[in-house]
């Protein structure tokens, strides 16, 4: 009978089949198509992270001004190697680009001094300060190693086969570094956030901010939250609102389901959101974008969540009228010490 039922179902959808005839497609046409898609898709990755360190690159070297910790010695350079890819993209990316075990050069920032020394994309790097580079781990430490106010560096590079010498000048820059999220569960969003170290930025959020400008806007708001400890001072709060948690449990005997936790990460949030907005105004002024319609971009955003317009009690983020008002006033500020030729500083409360 169930034999029955599913060759009489069968039998019945077959009347609702494709009726037009279509040009018959060869499995190597569908498999040269789906590597032509590959490269395409692995490239705009790429595009995408090369636009990061173009805007972000100035950022980190504007934020110095108001970073009290280590800078790092940046040469505006971001080197790769074979660790950095899967196997199946590396034949993808040497169509364009040198990928050996060896560190070669990626992106070449060119207000940074590695471009006007005369470095270049797919230079292996050979050698730096007389120590011989192995490979991309070799690269990293020998750079972090260098003294913070040592002024020039001696790079020794290999291109098309001709072993080259550069003197490449220093330049401090705030040490965090920018990391594309292409992770399909979070790409589409359109955010941005901070750990402390890393800022994090999806492709939907690229995608959706066309100008690089509005990009900088973005970018030195989260850079303003690592460079004033906003995630380590959230985590605090945390522990001391779970301290708070225990002692009432152990005293009571009544779990409080980690509410003064909660609490605790929420208590300085808003207030956190607006000096991010403040010092990153600043940031992005200091660095020489254009904040003129900086407040705009946020009105931007808030358009796409509607429920950020309302003031809601306990919200991580300031209401959007809040966040443009307070803005305004802070390109206004900016702006009226640009005229006077006053020093871009900020000040702390009394």
């Amino acid at each position: 009978m169930k034999t029955f039922k599913i060759l009489f179902l069968l039998i019945f959808l077959s009347g609702c089949a494709p009726i037009l005839k279509q040009p018959e497609i060869s499995k190597e046409a569908i498999e040269k198509e789906r590597e032509k898609q590959k490269e395409i898709s692995l490239f705009t990755i790429l595009e995408r992270q090369e636009r990061l360190y173009r805007v972000g690159f100035p950022l980190l070297k504007g934020a110095l001004n108001f970073y009290k910790k280590k800078p790092r010695i940046s040469f505006g350079i971001v080197v790769h190697s074979i660790k950095n890819y899967n196997k199946e993209d590396l034949s993808i990316m040497r169509k364009k680009y040198i990928v050996e075990d060896i560190p070669t050069i990626f992106y070449v920032h060119p207000d940074f001094p590695a471009y006007q020394s005369g470095l270049k994309i797919n230079d292996k790097i050979i050698e730096i300060e007389g120590k011989k580079i192995k490979d991309i781990e070799t690269f990293s430490k020998i750079i972090d190693g260098l003294n913070i106010n040592q002024k020039i560096v001696e790079f020794v590079v290999e291109r098309n086969g001709e072993i080259l010498r550069f003197e490449v000048p220093t330049t401090k820059i705030c040490p965090f570094v920018f990391h594309l999220v292409v992770d399909p569960r979070y790409s589409d969003t359109i955010n941005s956030w901070t750990d402390g170290q890393r800022i994090y930025v999806t492709c939907g959020l690229l995608r959706f901010l066309q100008s690089d400008n509005e990009l900088a806007i973005i970018l030195s708001h989260e850079i303003a939250h690592a460079v004033l400890d906003h995630v380590q001072k959230t985590r605090g709060n945390i522990i001391l609102g779970t301290i708070f948690d225990i002692a009432i449990t152990i005293a009571t005997g009544v779990s409080t389901q980690g509410i003064f936790g909660e609490l605790g990460g929420l208590i300085y949030s808003k207030e956190f959101e607006k000096e991010a907005d403040y010092l990153g105004t600043y940031i992005a002024a200091v660095s020489g974008y254009d904040i003129t319609n900086a407040a705009d971009i946020w009105r931007k955003i808030s358009a796409e969540y509607p429920g950020s317009i309302k003031d809601i009690f306990l919200t991580t983020h300031p209401s959007t009228p809040e966040r443009y008002i307070l803005i305004e006033k802070t390109v206004k500020e900016i702006k009226e010490k640009q005229e006077k030729g006053l020093p871009l500083t900020v000040e702390l409360k009394k």
